[in-house]
């Protein structure tokens, strides 16, 4: 038998579509206007477009070459192959990269993770991506975080692997010339086992007794597991509460002796379930304890996310990309629309009780 459409569906049918048609008006009326913290995105972007043409004039006064892959001449690029070359990198991911907007894009990951003025972050950096690396120093410095900041030599192709001028050497330089006011405290070989195995250990070796010409901490320990906990004693050596982990390159000791990595997200992570174990790393480790973390790894994605160009080879402009924006609603309207859906509910529901009656 069918069923008679009764008088009450057609009233659910109209409130439907007076929903939808609410629904469709307050989307097309919303518009674009300037994220809460465009000034301090816009600041570190340009920040870090100076620290990338520093570092190229660098590089040109040493006699370092830019090479043709770094079409833009950022100096962010480094060799294809050398002694501490680790892995193969994709040069576009590379060249993406040095878009000096992604400052902004790691000022909007801190302050989503709920990151706040005067905390601190625990920061893993392989030296892959020279340029993710400074960004996210300048994101910290406009932000006023306190990055506490290891580091490994070890870098995939084109990343900061000049032998005479390494992204650590950069660092350097950088916070020397006042342009950066955090650097490295802790550095280990990277590569394979965080012990650069898979490195030439005589030119391996030059780069790390420069390091401690720098004043800095070598951290060489073959087991991953003591490796890892020598890494959080140093993170929590002055403060007991990290509010964010920031991981930027393919370090071991991010993921541990497992194969998480595969599966986990890009980019911000929060309330994403590890199992934790002797072979973990510092992404389960920090995700375990309701840390937010920052997986900077496939960075194509993170660049179509933020709305900015992948492997542009035109110049790089401060405050592209949708990272400086974001929509606004007629907040009015969706009030009136909120009111007039609950009254609706309630005739409705008289209705109903009538009906029913």
């Amino acid at each position: 038998m069918k069923k008679r459409f009764s008088k009450y569906d057609k009233y659910i049918l109209i409130m439907t579509l007076l929903l939808v048609v609410f629904y469709i008006f307050i989307t097309d009326s919303k518009s674009l206007v300037k994220d809460p913290l465009y000034e301090e995105k816009y600041r570190a972007a340009s920040i870090m477009k100076e620290c990338s043409e520093k570092i190229k004039e660098e590089k040109v006064s040493r006699n370092i070459e830019l090479g043709v892959e770094d079409i833009n001449k950022t100096g962010l690029i480094g060799e294809e192959m050398n002694g501490i070359t680790t892995t193969l990198g994709s040069i576009e991911s590379k060249r993406t990269s040095t878009n000096p907007n992604f400052a902004a894009v790691i000022i909007d990951m801190l302050d989503d993770g709920g990151v706040k003025k005067g905390d601190y972050v625990a920061v893993s950096f392989s030296s892959s991506f020279p340029a993710l690396n400074i960004a996210t120093i300048v994101a910290c410095q406009v932000m006023e975080v306190n990055p506490i900041i290891i580091t490994s030599v070890g870098a995939s192709t084109w990343g900061g692997n000049n032998l005479e001028f390494t992204y650590l050497d950069m660092e350097e330089y950088l916070f020397n010339e006042g342009l950066i006011k955090n650097k490295t405290i802790v550095v280990s070989p990277g590569g394979s086992g965080d012990m650069g195995r898979d490195m030439n250990p005589d030119e391996l070796n030059i780069i790390l007794d420069r390091m401690r010409y720098y004043g800095k901490t070598i951290l060489l320990e073959e087991d991953l597991e003591s490796n890892i906990a020598l890494r959080k004693d140093i993170y929590f050596r002055n403060s007991n509460r990290i509010s964010c982990f920031i991981n930027i390159g393919g370090n071991i000791v991010a993921f541990g002796d497992t194969t998480d990595s595969i599966n986990a997200s890009n980019g911000l992570i929060i309330d994403e379930f590890f199992n934790t174990s002797r072979k973990t790393g510092l992404v389960q480790f920090f995700s375990s304890k309701d840390v937010p973390v920052m997986n900077i790894i496939n960075i194509k994605d993170l660049a179509n996310e933020f709305g900015l160009a992948i492997d542009p080879s035109t110049p790089f402009i401060i405050g592209e990309g949708n990272v400086y924006y974001t929509y606004s609603y007629p907040l009015k309207t969706v009030f009136v629309v909120v009111i007039m859906s609950f009254c609706l509910l309630i005739i409705l529901k008289r209705i109903r009780s009538n009906y029913e009656d």
